[in-house]
Parts: C-alpha cells; sequence; structure tokens
C-alpha cells in the first residue's frame, strides 16, 4: 500500500515530510481518500490550535499537559531507542486507546482532569449510570425512582456524548469522532469511574491514517496551529511551531523521540539551551506517534475548515 511506501522511505532515510514530498510527484487528494470502507472520511487538521481559538497561552494553562513530564533539561540527552514500527498494518484499538489520544492531555489517566480548569469527568460518567441514579434517588426518598433513574441518566449520557463532540467554554470538541468512537470512549469511562452497571469494551480496526487522525487532531491540535509563519526563536513570545512547520524541519524518528521523550531545545538571539514547554506525551506509543507523523504528511494541514463537523443522534441508557 501507498502509505507503507511512504512510512518505510522516511523510516529508512530519517527523511522529512518536505524531503519527500518532491518524490512523491503529485499530492494526495485528503478530502476524497477513506482508507477502508468502514472508516470515516479522513481529513487534514485545520485552523488555529485550540488554545489560539480561546486566546489562552500556554503557561497559563492547564489545558494538553496531562502528562506532567517535560523534556531533558539543558545539558542533559532525552532516552533514545530504535524504533522497530509496524508499517503497512491497520491496528487494533479500545476504548482505553481512544481516550488516550483524545481525551488525556487534558483530563489525565484517572480522569480527574486539573481542576478548576479541567473539571474531573468522572462525575458526569457516574451521573449517566441507571444503578447509581437509582441509588442516588432511593437514599432522597424519591418514588418511583427506576423510571426518574432512567430519565435522568439517559439525559446525563446524552448531555456528555455533547460536550465530547462539540466541547465546551474550555473542551475542545471532537467533532472527527464518530458515535461508534464515542461509545468505545464511554465504555472505558464507565470502568474508568467504576460504574456498577460498566458497559462491556469492544475494539476496533482502524487504518494508520486514522490512527494518526487521532493522534493529531485528539492531542497535538490543542496546542499546535495547523499553518502558520514560521515562529522566531524567542521563546518568551510564547509562539508554538505549526505542524506545517515541524513537518518541514522534523524528520519521522525525531518526531517520534520529541514527542515521546522530549529534547533539548535553544531559543533566542544568543543561543540559550532549555528543556522546552512541550510535554512529554510517554503515555503514546511509537506506532502512534509515527502515524500522526504520517497523517500529516499523507494529508497536509490547511489554514480553513472547509466544511461543518459529522453530527450524529444520541442514545439513551
Amino acid at each position: 500500500m501507498r502509505r507503507t511506501t511512504i512510512l518505510a522511505v522516511l523510516l529508512a532515510g530519517g527523511m522529512t515530510a518536505g524531503s519527500t514530498a518532491a518524490d512523491r510527484g503529485a499530492s494526495l487528494s485528503p478530502q476524497a481518500k477513506q482508507s477502508t470502507p468502514a472508516e470515516p472520511v479522513i481529513t487534514p487538521v485545520t485552523g488555529s490550535s485550540w488554545l489560539n481559538r480561546k486566546g489562552i497561552t500556554f503557561r497559563d494553562t492547564s489545558l494538553g499537559r496531562g502528562s506532567g513530564r517535560y523534556g531533558p533539561a539543558a545539558g542533559e540527552t532525552a532516552a533514545r531507542k530504535p524504533l522497530a514500527l509496524p508499517t503497512g498494518r491497520t491496528v487494533e484499538v479500545t476504548g482505553a486507546d481512544l481516550y488516550r489520544l483524545n481525551c488525556q492531555a487534558c483530563h489525565n489517566a484517572e480522569g480527574t482532569g486539573a481542576p478548576p480548569e479541567v473539571r474531573s469527568v468522572l462525575p458526569a460518567v457516574q451521573g449517566s449510570s441507571v444503578q447509581m441514579m437509582r441509588q442516588t434517588l432511593r437514599e432522597e426518598g424519591r418514588s418511583g425512582a427506576d423510571p426518574e433513574a432512567r430519565k435522568q441518566a439517559s439525559k446525563a449520557k446524552a448531555d456528555l456524548y455533547t460536550r465530547i463532540q462539540r466541547g465546551g467554554q474550555k473542551m475542545p470538541p471532537r467533532a472527527h469522532l464518530q458515535k461508534s468512537e464515542i461509545d468505545m470512549i464511554y465504555a472505558y469511562l464507565t470502568e474508568l469511574a467504576g460504574t456498577p452497571d460498566a458497559k462491556p469494551l469492544i475494539k476496533e480496526t482502524v487504518s494508520w491514517e486514522r490512527l494518526g487522525e487521532n493522534v493529531v487532531k485528539g492531542t497535538c491540535h490543542i496546542c499546535h496551529d495547523a499553518v502558520a509563519p514560521k515562529p522566531g526563536q524567542i521563546v518568551l513570545n510564547d509562539r508554538i511551531p505549526p505542524f506545517a512547520t515541524v513537518l518541514a524541519t522534523k524528520s519521522v524518528v525525531d518526531f517520534v523521540n520529541k514527542v515521546r521523550s522530549g529534547a533539548e531545545t535553544t531559543s533566542g538571539d544568543i543561543p540559550f539551551h532549555s528543556r522546552g514547554r512541550m510535554p512529554v506525551f510517554y503515555y503514546l506509543k511509537d506506532h502512534e506517534v509515527a502515524a500522526a507523523f504520517l497523517f500529516l504528511t499523507m494529508f497536509p494541514p490547511q489554514a480553513r475548515l472547509e466544511g461543518p463537523p459529522q453530527s450524529f443522534g444520541h442514545g439513551g441508557e
């Protein structure tokens, strides 16, 4: 398959995406590409980062900092290891995986967030549990607890699904997710929240491009613009490089190592070495980060959103 060839070339040559564009000849058509019949149409990442859309500076927020780890200090060397990636294969993902790729950067592994800015997701999930709602209503002495419990739990679940897809005041929307994928995340969240009626966990098979789309849109786009003029080298201006710049300056190996282990950075007119501001996403796997690079290469970032987000109806209990 073509993605196998492209990623194999990138890995073998340590090339940047920009250096391979001419070799690929005509660019792909991201809007028309659909990796497998069961997948949604994959679209490029577009527009400003969530932080820039909300007018929030990285140093003043907890958004995107869920890993709680940062790169090596000046003079230190980040751990490096050879990459052995299963190129060209489909990947099996679970609800736990989709949560890692789309939610953990802000809500952390436990789902507790970083209050008061990032609220815990657990109370909303527990509120969607019929059994927990029924117990609460009975403790309050409410008559007709069963029908009312189902009604309130169903509403809580629908509200949670809407919030995941459309976002909130500070929560970025996850419009790239299908309802079936939110179902998978929800099932994992019921386990994480310890609800007595937790849903059975399921898996699905996705392409590398779709996996990468989740990483980029679910984690990286919180802080990184799609395209923009290359920022200066002065850290104090709070500029974070856009994806287009990253693709032009990083090989896939450097990209994976930067995301997974961090790297010392140089800034200022007089070179100053520091650990940088970017968190280390240790909980992402090598092949997931490489898939993000592949997605950005095959579906080049764009300045504007070219169509409305996908919408869907909400189920009951």
